[in-house]
């Protein structure tokens, strides 16, 4: 594989995230930013690939069917957080580049991260997060490792890679706020959205806490969770909404014949009808059109 080398200063990647959030910034500008933040974003793939087998290879020992996993930060992401945290510089970002291991239970996880801490390696622990042991005030769950690359390539030298340790349970978790987030339009990860919803995670996740036998969040202290979670259950109707959210996206897996492939999914507000029409990437522009004037948005 053909690694992709950095070919810009940080001193550069700094100024163009600064761009990147100015509204004053030209086109022009606001272009050459967008070129050092994609080969800023690229130049990640090494340093997380190497992380990869690390991980991997520890993950294994404490479970043999553990799912370990990378991804670069999306691009759309990058800039959300940029211009969420302004005081967040774009050459100091920690989860770039990102690796997960998701393993049967919370206790392998505890012994994943002791297990990785504790070994030797060439890269530097830079941070940890414990979730686990201080969930966030979302509920999320689960332990983060900041380390810096400190491998033989040395133009990827401290660059960032963000492990995450996930139980099933936690995974779960973390996968139906995303599943929510997308066909809800909200940005309930980050703590944004309709509040039923939030409480309505918050709860839950103290709820699969308590079955994981582990602290629940201080920020709901004094609640009695499983009745706020049934009530907000009937009220929001979710557990019919994330059937019918998961069936869609099992359908559009289930439907996708090339790469190239884009779907109109239809979800009645109750997310008890659901209709999947696939596209090829020639008709989108037309499809798009139809589905503004339906609207009314033009």
């Amino acid at each position: 594989m053909r690694w992709i080398d950095p070919e810009y200063s940080k001193k550069k990647v700094r100024r163009a995230g600064e761009l990147l959030i100015n509204p004053d910034a030209s086109d022009e500008d606001v272009s050459s930013a967008m070129d050092i933040l994609s080969n800023w974003r690229s130049a990640h793939a090494y340093p997380m690939h190497s992380v990869l087998i690390f991980l991997r290879n520890k993950a294994s020992d404490i479970d043999p069917s553990a799912i370990v996993v990378q991804r670069l930060k999306r691009t759309p992401s990058i800039l959300w957080k940029l211009e969420r945290f302004r005081s967040m510089m774009l050459d100091r970002m920690q989860d770039i580049g990102g690796c997960r291991a998701v393993v049967r239970d919370v206790s392998r996880v505890e012994k994943l991260h002791h297990g990785i801490t504790r070994s030797r390696t060439r890269h530097k622990l830079h941070k940890t997060d414990n979730y686990i042991e201080s969930p966030k005030p979302s509920g999320y769950r689960g332990v983060h490792l900041i380390y810096k690359y400190n491998g033989d390539k040395k133009q990827y030298q401290d660059y960032f890679v963000e492990i995450q340790l996930r139980s099933k349970i936690q995974h779960a978790w973390a996968t139906a706020v995303e599943i929510v987030d997308a066909f809800t339009e909200q940005a309930l990860k980050a703590s944004h959205g309709n509040p039923d919803w939030l409480d309505f995670f918050r709860y839950a996740s103290a709820e699969l806490a308590k079955l994981e036998s582990r602290p629940v969040s201080e920020h709901v202290s004094g609640i009695d969770t499983k009745a706020e979670l049934k009530r907000l259950a009937d009220k929001l109707n979710a557990i019919e909404r994330l059937s019918g959210f998961t069936v869609s996206t099992e359908l559009i897996v289930g439907r996708i014949e090339s790469k190239s492939d884009y779907f109109i999914l239809d979800l009645s507000e109750s997310a008890k009808e659901i209709s999947v029409t696939r596209f090829s990437s020639g008709e989108l522009e037309k499809r798009l059109m139809n589905i503004f004037e339906e609207r009314n948005e033009l």
